[in-house]
């Protein structure tokens, strides 16, 4: 008799051991899948996504520019494209400038916004860089001209007025001598030239001549 009330014992006390010991192995794990759950639910940004990589092969160079918010597109074909004495121009815009400029929005002589550009110059004369800038046509009312760095090398920041105000940073490319001026166009007022300062410091910090 004794033994068979040990079974019945062991019966009743087993069902509620096990699921002791389920509570208790549930109650260690939940902390850790909470936090994988919640570690998933956040959107993981990688560089691929966020930047794109302009590159040019002609004039070995490259730098960096958010595709999330901007847009270089040699298809789109504006008058600042092709500024006077230049090898090329690099626009860069918003995707709701480079939107308008698709759809025509500024023909018929309605002025382009202000933007980004990074554009290419020869130097036959082999001018100083402060004195190249004065003497060409592309910049007005030059001043405050002051040293920077960019990509290794010693440029000169200065600014310039006409349609908008702009600041700029010319350097010498080491690896033929052309000059290569990158520009920032401000209106003054709304939110673009806070949100084109964006992609100029990008250009600013990434540059670099390729091997």
């Amino acid at each position: 008799m004794q033994i068979h009330n040990k079974q019945i014992q062991q019966w009743i006390l087993s069902p509620i051991l096990m699921s002791l010991v389920a509570v208790g192995t549930i109650a260690c794990q939940s902390p850790v899948h909470s936090s994988v759950t919640k570690q998933a639910a956040k959107p993981v940004v990688t560089l691929a996504q966020a930047s794109g990589v302009y590159r040019s092969d002609r004039f070995r160079f490259r730098f960096s520019y958010s595709t999330q918010d901007f847009v270089i597109d040699s298809k789109l074909s504006t008058p600042r494209n092709n500024v006077d004495g230049s090898l090329a121009a690099i626009d860069i815009w918003t995707k709701q400038h480079a939107q308008k400029i698709r759809a025509g929005a500024y023909e018929g002589g309605t002025e382009y916004p202000a933007n980004v550009q990074v554009a290419v110059y020869n130097n036959p004369r082999k001018f100083s860089l402060q004195n190249w800038i004065k003497q060409s046509s592309q910049f007005s009312a030059t001043r405050d001209f002051k040293s920077a760095k960019i990509a290794g090398q010693t440029g000169v920041k200065f600014y310039s007025s006409g349609l908008y105000e702009n600041e700029h940073v010319a350097f010498i490319s080491p690896k033929d001598s052309r000059i290569i001026v990158v520009s920032l166009s401000k209106t003054g007022y709304g939110n673009n030239d806070a949100i084109y300062r964006r992609a100029y410091q990008q250009v600013m910090n990434s540059f670099t001549f390729l091997k």
